[in-house]
């Protein structure tokens, strides 16, 4: 195995070898969170090691690899508590496993000489799997580090290693193109079958909906306490082969709920009550000019609520100009989608959707935002500005795993003895938070505030 030693803060060779000269890229690898997300202490070792090499060699980069969640709570330790610069990391939230962390290296950042960090139980197989990639890596070694010096999962690294070799074998040869091919097809045929399915389950959805609807309740409140009954949360994908637009009001994650509830309001609102009214609401607020096409779908939050805006479904509460309490102020491009082009594929790969996206992006979004600091203010005061069901946007701190995004949560307002609550979709599912905004935001570094908007209960 190709290895240095991390011994006294410092690289060695070992047995006399030499460390490699030039490499300047470190690949941390991930590992599960505690269950109240916190860091484990394999991941608490890390972190402080990264801090260690950080401080050593100040021209490293270091790409982070997992899920989402491990990933973003390392990069905010090492950025918040370490005081790491941002710019000297990059996320792969895509790295669900030892494979794909590294097979990502190359496919997405263009890297094949690293350094690998992580548990000296995981190093064998992380290095046999660079070298089946035909990497240039070398593995750092921490046991002067580590607590426990055996290797409870032997067995586990063995057999995973032989699945590694499969995927390796798959992604090196035709037969790579082939699995690729099928598994695409696989899942446009299992999409269309069940579009089907969630059609008939939107109309029962949409119908109960409609009966009864409780006058004395904001339509939006009303229309997410309807969901609530049998929703899982999740996340769609679209086809792969073509877009095509998929509603499904039993399959819903933060944004999507935001959508499903002003598509029912609108349809009450008007009058329009039929599986294809909601269709055309949907479109015409998912996509700008209502023209279904991946170029033309509206990635970003904000541009979802300017083409309702656009369309008359609602209005932005937030003034053009700090004002109080909206005394914030947001004036950005979203980036997101052509920084991490890889998670878009294969659509982004298509150069005519790269550039319309890359070009609306340039255009930018500016709105105002009430700070999370003056959500503690109560209901007399001039938080009131907010009213029961207004759908408040989470205003994203750019120094966060999602850098380019402007919203990071969406929300629907509730006003609870005179303290601002919220419903909204979370992994436990979709209700009424525990807790008030100004509680659930104080300690979230990534969460700066909220912009509001509103139904308008008057068709244009």
């Amino acid at each position: 195995m190709q290895c240095v030693k991390l011994h006294n803060d410092s690289l060695q060779g070992l047995s006399g070898g030499q460390v490699p000269e030039g490499m300047k890229v470190c690949l941390v690898l991930g590992a599960k969170l505690r269950p109240d997300n916190s860091l484990s202490p394999i991941l608490q070792l890390r972190v402080r090691l990264v801090s260690v090499l950080a401080n050593a060699h100040p021209d490293w980069l270091f790409y982070i690899s997992g899920c989402r969640a491990d990933t973003t709570v390392l990069y905010r330790t090492l950025v918040e508590e370490y005081h790491i610069a941002e710019e000297r990391f990059v996320l792969d939230s895509c790295g669900y496993n030892t494979f794909r962390s590294l097979w990502n290296m190359e496919q997405y950042f263009h890297q094949t000489r690293f350094y690998i960090l992580t548990s000296s139980f995981h190093m064998a197989r992380s290095l046999r799997i660079a070298g089946w990639l035909g990497y240039d890596a070398w593995g750092i070694d921490i046991s002067d580090y580590e607590k426990v010096k055996a290797n409870p999962y032997y067995w586990r690294e063995q057999l995973a290693a032989l699945r590694s070799l499969w995927l390796v074998f798959c992604v090196r040869t035709s037969l790579g193109s082939l699995a690729k091919w099928f598994f695409q097809k696989r899942q446009l045929r299992w999409q269309r079958r069940n579009e089907q399915q969630f059609d008939a389950q939107n109309e029962q959805i949409l119908q109960r909906a409609m009966k009864n609807v409780d006058p004395s309740m904001p339509l939006t409140e009303y229309f997410f306490c309807q969901l609530t009954e049998g929703s899982i949360p999740t996340s769609l994908t679209q086809p792969l082969e073509e877009e095509h637009l998929i509603v499904s009001l039993s399959h819903v994650d933060c944004t999507t709920v935001i959508e499903d509830v002003l598509t029912l309001a609108l349809c009450y609102r008007d009058g329009r009550t039929t599986l294809a009214d909601l269709k055309d609401y949907y479109r015409r607020m998912h996509y700008q000019d209502g023209v279904v096409s991946f170029a033309t779908r509206n990635h970003y939050f904000t541009w979802i609520m300017q083409s309702a805006i656009q369309e008359g479904f609602v209005e932005r509460i937030s003034p053009d100009e700090p004002a109080f309490p909206f005394t914030g102020l947001m004036d950005l491009q979203p980036s997101y989608m052509t920084q991490n082009k890889h998670l878009f594929r294969p659509q982004m790969d298509d150069e005519e959707n790269y550039k319309a996206i890359a070009l609306r992006q340039q255009q930018g979004v500016r709105f105002t935002y009430i700070p999370r600091e003056l959500l503690d203010m109560p209901q007399d005061s001039a938080l009131g500005v907010i009213h029961d069901g207004d759908i408040l946007a989470v205003v994203c701190n750019q120094h966060s795993w999602a850098r380019g995004v402007e919203v990071k949560h969406l929300l629907i307002a509730k006003w609870i003895d005179g303290r601002l609550h919220f419903y909204h979709a979370s992994e436990k599912g979709l209700g009424l938070s525990d807790m008030d905004a100004y509680t659930y935001m104080k300690d979230k570094f990534t969460m700066m505030g909220v912009t509001v908007y509103r139904l308008k209960y008057d068709a244009a």
